[in-house]
């Protein structure tokens, strides 16, 4: 069921109605608009308790009362992706593989400035060369063990997604994702390249001739660059290959986990 709330207010305006910036431009980033969200879900006592903004380091959830909360903003719900997660804590998945690699980038930041800018492209180009042999070289079960953990570390969490377009909030649980009962039905996840993509593939599930997109994508790559790990960044002292499971589809997803809705 889709549930529907808009505040009406006819003398004064709410400070929950002019909190929210909804002509699509940026209002002070990502944390602003988790204050902005926290405040509209207390106005509407979405839950019992209060919702009290986190996040920063160490923090995982962006706010909690009796749950957890993720808040995502999206300047349209059809637009885009957000990330489930952005981590290097999985890169034991592929083994040595990136080890050569790490050690040739590990000589090059020894060498003066102008040899390492010389550097960038080919170690570049390796990078995203192995980058895609890491992605081909998964298997089905380990591709399982992987999404399995990512989202246990995703219950009780409730994610909000703020559409600054529509103006309005989705709000479903995380263990309402479609991936979890995919694979306990028995579907089994291929990665399917797309054009011009190297470290980046799509997650469909097969079982016969059915086949399910969850909107998941899987990428291998570094979070900082190839300048940062030669030392080359002014902003990033070094960098580090990551794993990224990205949800795309967006739209798509509020409507198969039956995410409650709010207009504001």
């Amino acid at each position: 069921m889709l549930y529907y709330y808009k505040v009406i207010n006819q003398g004064c305006r709410s400070p929950h109605q002019i909190m929210f910036k909804t002509d699509g431009s940026v209002h002070h980033g990502g944390i602003q608009n988790e204050l902005d969200t926290i405040d509209f879900l207390n106005s509407i006592k979405r839950y019992q308790q209060l919702v009290e903004h986190r996040g920063g380091t160490g923090q995982k959830a962006d706010a909690v009362c009796e749950k957890y909360l993720s808040i995502k903003r999206k300047k349209g719900i059809k637009n885009g992706s957000f990330d489930w997660c952005n981590t290097s804590i999985y890169n034991d998945t592929f083994g040595d593989h990136f080890t050569e690699f790490l050690e040739d980038v590990k000589q090059h930041r020894q060498l003066p400035v102008e040899l390492r800018e010389v550097a960038v492209t080919f170690l570049r180009n390796d990078l995203n060369n192995l980058c895609e042999t890491a992605l081909e070289s998964l298997s089905a079960d380990r591709l399982i063990a992987l999404l399995k953990d990512i989202f246990s570390k995703q219950e009780g969490y409730d994610i909000v997604i703020n559409d600054t377009e529509s103006k309005e909030v989705f709000i479903f649980a995380a263990e309402q994702h479609p991936v979890l009962a995919a694979i306990e039905q028995g579907y089994i996840p291929e990665l399917v390249s797309t054009r011009g993509a190297k470290s980046s593939r799509k997650i469909v599930f097969r079982k016969g001739n059915e086949t399910i997109n969850t909107g998941l994508r899987l990428r291998v790559t570094s979070n900082n660059g190839i300048n940062a790990f030669l030392g080359l960044s002014e902003a990033n002292k070094n960098s580090q290959i990551v794993i990224k499971l990205q949800q795309d589809a967006v739209g798509q997803l509020v409507i198969d986990t039956k995410a409650d809705r709010y207009a504001y």
